[in-house]
Order: C-alpha cells, then sequence, then structure tokens
C-alpha cells in the first residue's frame, strides 16, 4: 500500500502514507488542493534541484492541518463520531516511517510503544483559537 484516505462520514480527513519512500525522483502524495504538500524524493548523488525561491501567494487558510512523522515506537491515531460522542470509528497504527496528513475532523493519539515524533502544521498557531479539546480529560 503507497497511502490510503481516511474516510469519516464521506470526508477525506486525513492520509496515510506507511514507510514513506518513493522509487521516482520526486513522487507528491497529496492532492495540489491540500494545505500541505508531502512528496517523497529518490535522488543520486551530484544530481541538483535548481535554486528557487517561493514567491508570495496569498492563501485562505479556514483549519490549522498537521502532519506527524514518527520516528521511533508506535502511536495509534483515533477518529472519533462527533464533539459529543467520544466513539472511535476508525483507527490508524503508526510505526517507524510512517506519516499522516491531518486534515479536518475529530482525533487523538495513544502512544502504544515509547515514542518520537514530529507534528508539522501551519502557524501562528495560537491553541485558545486553533484548538478544541473534547471529552473527559480524565479519560486521556
Amino acid at each position: 500500500m503507497t497511502h490510503k484516505d481516511i474516510i469519516i462520514k464521506g470526508e477525506k480527513v486525513a492520509l496515510f502514507i506507511p514507510k514513506i519512500k518513493t522509487e521516482e525522483r520526486i513522487k507528491f502524495f497529496t492532492d495540489p488542493e491540500d494545505q500541505l504538500q508531502i512528496a517523497a524524493f529518490k535522488m543520486f548523488k551530484g544530481q541538483k534541484i535548481q535554486p528557487h525561491l517561493h514567491l508570495d501567494n496569498e492563501r485562505h487558510l479556514n483549519k490549522t492541518v498537521e502532519i506527524i512523522l514518527v520516528q521511533k515506537g508506535i502511536l495509534t491515531v483515533t477518529f472519533h463520531e462527533s464533539e459529543e460522542n467520544d466513539t472511535v470509528i476508525e483507527s490508524v497504527n503508526l510505526e517507524e516511517g510512517d506519516v499522516i496528513l491531518l486534515k479536518s475532523g475529530i482525533h487523538g493519539f495513544i502512544v502504544n510503544e515509547d515514542c518520537r515524533f514530529l507534528e508539522f502544521k501551519q502557524g501562528p498557531f495560537n491553541e485558545t483559537v486553533d484548538k478544541k479539546k473534547l471529552y473527559n480529560k480524565n479519560k486521556f
């Protein structure tokens, strides 16, 4: 499997890419309209990427999306029914080298083994207006 869309109630809420890699020079896993793009490269010694700059390009972002890359251990991402119902309706186990793009939906994390992972998201980030914690905090 090269990647898997996680679909909840008809909406693509995440993109799971196990052991991200490619045999192509460059492979984009994300859709062009995604707010963050994920690509894998396979290049050989001496190859180059032409120097370039990224131009100012005003964009409208209506939510925070994030990418998780597991470096070590096992991290489960859970996807929940609704703000009122914490029922897990889908889950994905991430292991070393796995990546997930969280586009929307209600999600949580369970650390199944000692874990190291990286999180990437757009900034600036203000937890009081960008995130809403749900359910009983003693349960999580």
